[in-house]
């Protein structure tokens, strides 16, 4: 499995971020062609305090290179650029194989 980590800073409005996020661009994700898996949620932590990060979302492709093709897709493209609609607090995406998984 390949994984693309997509980390949300805290956006202007978290309001308007959920409702944009769950109503318009998961929409978008959804089109992806090749996501095995989508695992969304919001951050926190154990002790109260605000977290660095507001949101997650992992996509999951059998391979780096489907990743690469799901990315560069007419529908990648599209949800990457939908980003600067809601994501004002900032999006890093990371990328990374997966080696060990435990039951």
């Amino acid at each position: 499995m390949y994984r693309v980590s997509i980390i949300y800073d805290r956006p202007t409005d978290p309001a308007a971020f959920d409702e944009y996020y769950s109503t318009k661009h998961l929409p978008l994700v959804e089109a992806v062609p090749g996501v095995v898996r989508l695992a969304t949620g919001k951050c926190e932590t154990f002790d109260g305090t605000t977290p660095a990060a507001y949101a997650l979302a992992e996509l999951f492709f059998d391979s780096k290179d489907d990743a690469g093709q799901a990315l560069s897709s007419s529908a990648g493209k599209i949800a990457a650029e939908d980003l600067a609609n809601f994501a004002t607090g900032g999006v890093t995406m990371l990328f990374s194989n997966e080696d060990t998984v435990l039951p």
